[in-house]
């Protein structure tokens, strides 16, 4: 009988064991899981980042703003324009504000991950009006 409670305790150990293990790998298959979430998001934000400085500099940048926009491949939407990148979006609204002396443009450049908005960059740009002698 003292053998039948040996061999019973080492077969309890071996499944208390394999149990660990099983616990230990779930947890382990979640953890890199998240850790590639996370790496997949801060690509798109970088990425979007570059990008939506770039597209600022260069609309402050140009006489003709909406030649730019189209040249990146900017598509219009609602008043917006919008473009399709691999795992994120760029989106591009304007604001204008008209004074007595100019005209104070404002293209805000946004970087959106699914439902998230990542970043917002303001590009502003006064153009003066001309003035007669």
């Amino acid at each position: 009988m003292k053998e039948g409670s040996r061999a019973n305790a080492l077969l309890v150990e071996l499944l208390l064991v394999i149990f660990f293990f099983m616990i230990s790998a779930a947890i382990l298959v979640q953890v890199f899981a998240n850790a590639r979430l996370k790496s997949r998001t801060a690509k798109a934000t970088n990425a979007s980042m570059l990008e939506a400085q770039n597209i600022a500099e260069d609309l402050y940048a140009a006489d003709d703003p909406e030649t730019v926009l189209n040249e990146y491949g900017f598509l219009a939407k609602d008043r917006e324009l919008v473009l399709e990148k691999d795992g994120y979006m760029l989106k591009v609204t304007l604001r204008e504000e008209e004074t007595d002396s100019g005209i104070l443009r404002t293209y805000d450049v946004s970087g959106i991950e699914g439902e998230k908005t990542l970043l917002t960059l303001p590009s502003t740009r006064y153009i003066p009006k001309e003035v007669s002698p």
